[in-house]
């Protein structure tokens, strides 16, 4: 770092010295973390994020997401939930009893990702909106 970051650094701690910073959106089970993923974790905390939600899009990633948590205990905290556009993919009871699994855990602090996106046309809308319901309900 350079003196002036360190400056604005040093002027940046009084601003959240109270505080608790939260990544709420944090897409870590992306593969291309996968080889920095503890360096990428000590460089938020570094910038003062004390917690990262990281966000299941779908059946796999919320596993992975999950996984992470029992990695970074105290840091890393999931959610379980398919993304609009995944919806499709939810076709197996299976996939709704292992949602379901992963969203009871205590590491795991919200269901989501969930919704409705019409934008474009990954999922029929009524099958979001089917599948939208279930997650409501798990």
């Amino acid at each position: 770092m350079t003196s002036e970051e360190i400056q604005i650094s040093e002027e940046l701690k009084g601003c959240y010295e109270n505080l608790i910073v939260i990544d709420i959106g944090a897409n870590l089970t992306n593969k291309k973390y996968g080889r920095d993923l503890d360096s990428v974790i000590q460089r938020a905390k570094d910038a003062g994020v004390q917690k990262i939600m990281v966000t299941g899009t779908s059946v796999r990633s919320s596993k992975e997401a999950l996984r992470l948590t029992r990695l970074y205990p105290s840091t890393i905290y999931s959610t379980a939930g398919v993304h609009p556009h995944d919806a499709k993919s939810m076709t197996e009871e299976e996939s709704w009893a292992e949602l379901a699994a992963t969203a009871a855990a205590p590491e795991c602090v919200a269901v989501g990702e969930c919704g409705l996106n019409y934008t474009k046309d990954f999922s029929e809308p009524h099958v979001q909106r089917e599948v939208f319901k279930r997650q409501v309900s798990v």
